[in-house]
């Protein structure tokens, strides 16, 4: 089987339990229509995708590396985090602690990814996924020492989950607007 058919029947497994719970929701309001707000329900897709697909049946702590992640986007976000009209060392004070805050999460999910290829190298899977092309590409280049081969994988882990975020919510949302664009193509 190829690559992208094994990835896209990872989708479709993260697709289905959606799916069913809006077809509930339906039902529940009635069984011709309903209205549903799929903001929260596209970002745990999104990140259901991207655990699947990044690490195949270790999905679970995938999740958990994702949840981390989007913690540290909130922090980084927050309001006033770079910038404040409050006094200097109160500022200060606040981005010390939201620093080592986001110092902590980041050891946090550099532990649960190198556990994730820990997992996997014990496994000598031949799963097809992501973090077996990662592993694949940074043991086969001898020019990386072993602390960058590390980093190497875990940083690439890092910024499939902040990109592929991103776009896997936007695909979905722009497939629901066409899907109600076009009704035949929604009822079909």
């Amino acid at each position: 089987m190829a690559l992208w058919q094994v990835m896209v029947g990872l989708m479709i497994e993260s697709a289905q339990p959606l799916l069913l719970k809006w077809e509930q929701l339906i039902e529940d309001q009635g069984g011709v229509t309903a209205e549903v707000k799929v903001d929260a329900d596209l970002r745990g897709f999104s990140a259901d995708v991207i655990s699947r697909v990044c690490f195949g049946h270790s999905y679970s702590k995938g999740k958990e590396v994702f949840l981390k992640l989007r913690s540290i986007q909130k922090i980084m976000s927050n309001h006033g985090f770079l910038f404040d009209k409050s006094g200097f060392l109160d500022k200060l004070k606040f981005r010390t602690k939201k620093q080592n805050e986001i110092s902590n999460l980041e050891k946090e999910i550099e532990s649960l990814i190198w556990e994730l290829v820990e997992e996997r190298k014990r496994e000598s899977s031949s799963e097809k996924d992501l973090m077996q092309l990662l592993l694949e590409a940074a043991m086969s280049d001898q020019s990386l020492g072993k602390d960058f081969s590390k980093q190497f994988i875990v940083d690439n882990c890092k910024n499939i989950y902040f990109a592929g975020h991103e776009t896997t919510a936007v695909a979905a949302s722009w497939c629901l607007m066409l899907l109600a664009l076009y009704p035949e193509w929604q009822t079909r």
